[in-house]
């Protein structure tokens, strides 16, 4: 038997470092040294400030947001084993008031003020602190997010009442079956390597023992902050000399320590370690075999990639495939394959199996095939035009990249400073034009059994241990025989991508100051095209929104019909849909309230092809009994499986599936399709397309002649000669004052609740009182119980607006107080609110206005967004378009008088209009939500 040891996967957000140099001296980069896309107008300017810390700056002058982030080179892997968790509480800790602004929720409500948002990330080797805000008040926000890295206050009163944040969101997650198999695998890897940690940290490992947690924070502060392992990025519609000036003011403060990069060394594994099956039972129903191989560090061959393009051949999904494979036998669902953890000190490559039951029952097997699979690509897939096609496409898609909201990019661009040259910062991940066969058949040649990390997670399986943190049952025993699978003559490595694009020209080559709008090209009875001729983003690709209206959705049987029948479709197009997603062409498919819809979206010079592979898809998928049952169990699994999420994920949803008269519970659709025989989903399937009629926009790239074809094309094959009338869709009306209580009996040990406030009508202007009441309520509802009464980490006020109806809720999940005490604290706050409302200076209240207009106003990114906006737009019936510029006009006239008069009638008078929480009780068992009751309607369509 070759020796096997069987761990679980793991995928940490880390990287390697580039550089861990500690002195620099003063300089700055011209723009034109770092490598960017053809379509990125940015102007970049990279410096080395005194202290060493590396800045990227950005001037952007169409940006609607000021953006910011530092990273720092530290991360849950370098957490003293006394103080597991530590690098994640000192995120925590560094909102929690500076010197110079030493109140703790000064930083946060001054970006909530100005249109922005905030927020961090602790991962293995990095922590990420960024925020957005309204560009003219930048400067202030930049001198606020500065301190953090100079003179944090660490309040020994928040140091105490922080970790009991920490202790929450250890506890919310505690069912996450991902963060339990994390925990089985802290269990079996090397004790001595980083891996083994604790990452997230609770009320035992960051334990106050005569006040020595904040000296320990102090102390890993001052070992691992420092300037010269930090990397800031800023953005922003300023010139590039006027945010040099705003950084090197404040920044050439933080102290450089010259502190090195620690570097671990340890292997993932224990040498000599014997061969294991580690077996794990999960919260939720679903059975996965995950293997991972243990690698030397990858990080200095970043144009090679040898790992990337393992990856995809043994990830494939094309015919061939080992997934392919799996799937014909039955034995899988899904499989991903990649670079799993990584750093300074090694790397790792693992595959993933999503097994269905008659899998997991031939796991061995399975096993077995994924070998065959990796010799397969060792042996006969090492080939030059591989390697240049994969570079090709890498290429392509950093070439023709469209641009993101500010906040994610200076994120992501502060993480990959510490990875890449400045230089190459933007382009880096994308680069792959060095081929070495060498190295790729070195690193495969490392895939083998007796280098094999693997873990086995079913329902099924048999435990004799439990962990301590997650408490998860697993088994460690000696690892079987591995079976012996009959030669896989069908696995087959894939062919030329038949989807990659040969044209990129813009068919509309003049530059328009203004996005412009969608306009409607043709009108007739079986269908309506919209079309928007790009002229503003000029990228050659382009978006196709296609809604099928039909009465086949109506009532829970037919939806949970039609989603068992998408499904199928989808089975059918995975081969081809993979494809054409390396090429840069996805689609998407899923139930509308009134019908189906599919969506293709990337480069334009293949999107008609994968159009009428999806047509032909959903008129021509005839699937085997047998296959169907397999496709019917995985989503009879998934929805079942729904009740095993977070709770405040629960609450969130189930108001909407309360109120929209056609959305149905997770439960009810297994319910139906448990019950169903596939003679009537067959006889179902034929009558999908009586009476539909098309609703379609195509945006981008594409001419109006062309997509009148496309369009008439499409109506011919999917639209009825007879189309009925569109199916109503509607929003329940919650009376004022009525107050609805619907318990879900979520099995969680936390308490969580939800108070959902519905608007009084569907009005623009309520909508906009909405929004402002929001805009108010969100930073102190957030700061009174979460930072002052520690009731949980999960404290928000989200939006809960369902089609036109406005609404808004006040959520809450906690560990340690009851419901009871949770709804007192919520009226406790909300009548405390009033008199500041009430008192409120001028010039608060108009910050509150000004950053709900930054958002407002805020434009799209990319084509994909402003056609995304589009389709929301027409599929809410604004076939202006002037909805947003309506909502504006609303937010500017609004005093403060009358959003006090508001507050007073909607939260104080009337309460809520229904509590969701996790109580026991079983609400739709009981009269529900009467089928009499009003309903809000969506305007005439045109």
């Amino acid at each position: 038997m070759k020796r096997l040891v069987v761990v679980f996967v793991c995928l940490f957000c880390v990287a390697g470092a580039y550089s861990e140099a500690t002195s620099f001296s003063p300089q700055s980069s011209s723009d034109s040294d770092i490598a960017r896309s053809e379509n990125d107008q940015s102007v970049y300017r990279h410096l080395t400030l005194p202290n060493a810390l590396q800045v990227l700056l950005v001037s952007d002058p169409d940006a609607d947001k000021a953006a910011a982030a530092l990273d720092v080179f530290v991360g849950s892997s370098h957490d003293p084993v006394r103080r597991q968790g530590l690098a994640h509480f000192l995120e925590h800790m560094l909102f929690l008031g500076t010197d110079k602004y030493p109140e703790p929720d000064e930083y946060q409500a001054f970006i909530g003020q100005h249109g922005g948002q905030h927020n961090a990330y602790t991962s293995f080797e990095h922590t990420n602190y960024f925020f957005d805000i309204d560009p003219a008040h930048f400067e202030p926000a930049l001198d606020r997010f500065s301190r953090f890295f100079v003179a944090p206050l660490f309040n020994a009163d928040y140091v105490e009442r922080e970790k009991n944040a920490v202790h929450s969101e250890y506890k919310a997650r505690i069912k996450d079956d991902y963060r339990r198999q994390m925990d089985v695998y802290s269990q079996v890897v090397n004790p001595a390597h980083p891996a083994a940690k604790f990452s997230v940290g609770n009320l035992d490992t960051l334990a106050d023992e005569k006040g020595q947690l904040r000296e320990d924070l102090l102390s890993f502060y001052e070992a691992h902050y420092s300037a010269n392992r930090m990397a800031l990025v800023v953005l922003a519609p300023q010139p590039l000399d006027q945010l040099e000036a705003m950084v090197r003011d404040r920044f050439v403060n933080v102290p450089n320590h010259a502190s090195q990069q620690p570097k671990h060394g340890k292997p993932l594994l224990e040498p000599g370690e014997p061969p294991k099956l580690v077996s794990v039972q999960p919260v939720r129903e679903m059975r996965e075999l995950s293997i991972t191989f243990p690698l030397p560090a990858v990080d200095q061959y970043q144009r090679e990639q040898p790992l990337g393009y393992l990856g995809n051949l043994i990830g494939h999904e094309g015919k061939g495939s080992l997934l392919w494979l799996l799937k014909n036998r039955g034995w899988a669902e899904n499989l991903r394959a990649g670079q799993g953890i990584s750093d300074t000190s090694g790397s790792s490559f693992s595959v993933t199996v999503g097994l269905t039951p008659d899998g997991y029952a031939n796991w061995q097997q399975v096993l077995s095939l994924v070998f065959r699979q990796i010799d397969l690509v060792a042996d006969e897939g090492i080939a030059q035009w591989r390697f240049d096609e994969q570079g090709a496409l890498a290429n392509m898609q950093f070439r023709y990249m469209e641009q993101d909201d500010p906040v994610h990019r200076v994120s992501r661009l502060a993480n990959r400073l510490h990875q890449y040259p400045y230089t190459e910062v933007l382009r880096g991940p994308y680069r792959m034009d060095l081929y070495d066969a060498g190295l790729i058949a070195d690193m495969a040649s490392r895939m083998t059994a007796d280098n094999a990390m693997v873990l086995l997670a079913a329902p099924e399986v048999e435990t004799d241990e439990v962990t301590a943190l997650y408490q998860v049952p697993y088994k460690v025993e000696p690892l079987p025989e591995i079976q012996t699978v009959a030669a896989a003559t069908d696995l087959a490595l894939p062919g030329k991508n038949p989807f990659i694009p040969e044209r990129f020209s813009l068919k509309h080559p003049n530059k328009a100051a203004e996005p412009g709008l969608a306009e409607l090209l043709v009108k007739q009875p079986d269908y309506r095209l919209w079309h928007y001729a790009d002229h503003y983003y000029r990228v050659p690709k382009a978006q196709l929104y296609v809604a099928v209206k039909t009465p086949a959705v109506e009532g829970v049987r037919n939806a949970a019909m039609m989603d068992l029948y998408l499904r199928a479709v989808e089975y059918s197009l995975n081969e081809t849909s993979y494809e054409a997603a390396l090429a840069g062409l996805r689609y998407g498919i899923n139930r509308r309230p009134d019908g189906l819809g599919f969506m293709i979206s990337g480069f334009d010079d293949k999107l008609s092809v994968l159009s009428a592979d999806v047509v032909d898809a959903l008129l021509s998928t005839e699937l085997t009994d047998e296959r169907l049952e397999l496709l019917r169990q995985e989503l009879i699994r998934k929805w079942r499986n729904s009740t095993q999420d977070t709770p405040y994920i629960q609450l969130m949803r189930e108001v909407g599936l309360l109120l929209n008269t056609t959305a149905w519970q997770p439960a009810r659709l297994a319910d139906e399709l448990e019950k169903l025989d596939f003679s009537t989903f067959r006889q179902y399937v034929k009558t999908i397309f009586n009476g539909a009629s098309l609703e379609l926009l195509a945006s981008g790239n594409l001419q109006a002649e062309e997509v009148k074809v496309l369009a008439q094309s499409l109506s011919e094959q999917l639209a009825s000669s007879k189309p009925a009338d569109w199916l109503a869709r509607g929003i329940a009306r919650v009376a004022p004052g009525e107050k609805i209580k619907a318990p879900m009996s979520i099995p969680h040990k936390d308490a969580g609740i939800l108070l959902y406030y519905q608007g009084r009508d569907d009005s623009v202007a309520e909508a906009a009182r909405f929004m402002f009441l929001r805009q108010l309520i969100k930073s102190p509802f957030f700061h009174e119980l979460r930072t002052e009464q520690q009731l949980g980490y999960v404290v928000a006020a989200v939006d809960q607006g369902l089609d036109r109806v406005p609404g808004f809720g006040l959520l809450v999940q906690s560990p340690s107080a009851p419901l009871a005490r949770l709804e007192q604290a919520i009226d406790q706050f909300l009548d405390s609110y009033a008199e500041q409302l009430a008192v409120m200076p001028a010039e608060e209240f108009e910050r509150h206005r000004a950053s709900i207009l930054t958002g407002l106003t805020e434009k799209p990114k990319s084509l994909a967004e402003q056609s995304g906006r589009f389709w929301a737009s027409i599929d809410l019936r604004d076939y202006q378009f002037d909805m947003r510029q309506q909502l504006i006009a609303e937010v500017q006239s609004l005093t403060q008088a009358q959003m006090l008069e508001v507050y007073r009638d909607v939260v104080v008078a009337a309460g809520f209009s229904m509590q969701v929480d996790t109580s026991a009780g079983d609400f739709m068992s009981g009269s529900g939500l009467a089928k009499e009751r009003d309903v809000y309607r969506l305007p005439e369509k045109m």
